[in-house]
């Protein structure tokens, strides 16, 4: 008997949750053995350490909560499809876990190709939608989309905001695009969740009119929660239009 897929997410993500932190014991790699940091990004005060940033770090797992969730919802979206989402929206999560847990520039890398390798997720679903694929055929659009993004990326660092942006956009219309009226409300649920969440790591970025680095909570905390939250509202319109 298999087990649950949930239960399968779950251990995968601890285990590699795991063996992230395991790496930074003593110190993260890259991190020059820097102990405390006077400009910090994203606002939180961070003393070095293995989780630097507490409160960005923790919540980041608001991410992983939504791709274990998304891991084991059987009844509308096909495996292969919802794995895609699952591992993405995974990803996300430990990208940004050990993105604030270690503050080096590596693990920052690792938490902004997490962030578009999501996008192109929805991408891909998207253009499969409008171009009338198998969902069993995501992963493998998402495949092709993914791997000119990583090697840009990876190649010219100076596109990396840029290329956060045009993805943003490009997987916003798309995903209107593709989808039919009575379920653009989820659409609308989810980009308003992502404002708010936008509006508060807006507020709250480094530099930003409300950022309190020593503040026992972090308004970037609330964008991953609420990202979070808009995220999976986004992943249930298509389930709800899923045969």
């Amino acid at each position: 008997m298999r087990p649950p897929a949930r239960i399968v997410a779950l251990v995968l993500s601890v285990a590699t949750l795991a063996m992230g932190l395991a790496a930074g014991i003593g110190g993260w790699p890259g991190g020059g053995g820097v102990a405390f940091l006077i400009d910090f990004p994203d606002c939180e005060a961070s003393g070095g350490g293995l989780i630097s940033q507490p409160t960005a770090t923790w919540t980041s797992l608001a991410f992983v909560v939504v791709g274990i969730w998304i891991a084991g919802d059987r009844r509308l979206i096909s495996l292969p499809a919802r794995l895609l989402f699952a591992t993405a929206l995974v990803t996300v999560g430990i990208g940004s876990f050990l993105g604030h847990a270690a503050l080096t520039d590596g693990a920052r890398r690792l938490d902004s190709l997490a962030i578009k390798l999501m996008l192109v997720a929805f991408i891909a679903a998207s253009l499969g939608r409008l171009w009338s694929w198998q969902p069993s055929a995501w992963p493998a659009g998402w495949a092709s989309l993914a791997v000119p993004t990583i090697a840009l990326e990876l190649t010219w660092p100076a596109t990396r905001k840029p290329l956060l942006a045009i993805l943003v956009v490009t997987a916003a219309a798309l995903v209107w695009l593709s989808t039919t009226p009575e379920t653009r409300r989820w659409l609308v649920q989810g980009l308003a969740l992502l404002g708010a969440g936008g509006a508060a790591w807006w507020l709250g970025r480094a530099g930003g009119p409300l950022c309190a680095p020593w503040a026992w909570f972090q308004l970037h905390g609330l964008w991953h929660i609420l990202a979070a939250a808009g995220i999976a509202s986004v992943y249930q319109l298509y389930r709800s239009e899923a045969t």
